[in-house]
């Protein structure tokens, strides 16, 4: 029987008080892990990184993945290489270790240095690689999986747009590989868009351990809301 996926919800906000406000309204709801989007953050620092880090934590009890979204894979963050390390670092250093994750971009330049860094400390890496154009060829794919895992991903994450069903099957079938060829790493795979739906939905029946569904605004194309992916995910799985 494949294991049921955890749903992770994101959540963004422009200021700290937006912040606040959309952890309380969320801290009730039935999830199992909280999506940081920290580059919602207007302006976002190291210092600012920290603070919202520590409201984030009072708000809410689930595990936590903070992520910094760069513009080059569909982010809010304006990429420089100095300023992604240095807000990455602030963050990891009050992430919980054995509980919460850092996601780190496979594509950008700090990446082995921050890798190493989480792994330091105990933290969970989600090694990620977004691409909202296209699906890349199924062995692209598999390639890329393996190099995160390689290159010491706690867990490794591809997210890529779908433009139709035979994309979202592409997916399906190079995380299949994946889980048969290297089944201990875990892995997160999404098509994202409406084409994509199955993956989000199916995919824990080829390997993928986490889903994303959104409560109120979606983060990327395609994300099913929250009450609507527990059901789905309760009828397919049980």
């Amino acid at each position: 029987m494949p294991e049921k996926p955890l749903i992770a919800i994101p959540v963004a906000a422009h200021t700290l008080q937006e912040l606040k406000e959309k952890t309380a309204a969320i801290r009730s709801l039935p999830f199992d892990v909280l999506e940081w989007r920290m580059d919602g953050l207007d302006a976002l620092s190291p210092e600012l990184a920290t603070q919202g880090l520590s409201l984030v934590k009072s708000e809410i009890s689930t595990p936590i993945i903070a992520t910094i979204r760069t513009s080059k894979e569909g982010g809010s963050f304006p990429y420089e290489d100095a300023l992604y390390e240095s807000c990455v670092t602030a963050v990891m250093a009050g992430l919980r270790p054995g509980t919460d994750a850092i996601d780190v971009e496979m594509e950008r330049a700090p990446a082995p240095r921050l890798i190493e860094k989480a792994r330091a400390l105990g933290l969970s890496v989600i090694v990620s690689f977004h691409d909202f154009s296209r699906t890349p060829k199924k062995e692209d794919i598999v390639s890329r999986f393996l190099t995160m895992k390689a290159r010491h991903a706690s867990i490794g994450k591809i997210a890529v747009m779908a433009h139709s069903r035979e994309d979202a099957c592409t997916m399906m079938d190079a995380m299949a590989q994946v889980h048969k060829t290297a089944p201990d790493f875990p892995f997160i795979g999404i098509s994202m868009g409406p084409c994509g739906q199955v993956t989000r939905t199916e995919g824990g029946k080829a390997g993928s351990i986490l889903t994303f569904a959104s409560a109120g605004e979606a983060s990327a194309p395609g994300q099913i809301a929250l009450a609507d992916m527990r059901r789905i995910l309760d009828k397919a799985y049980r």
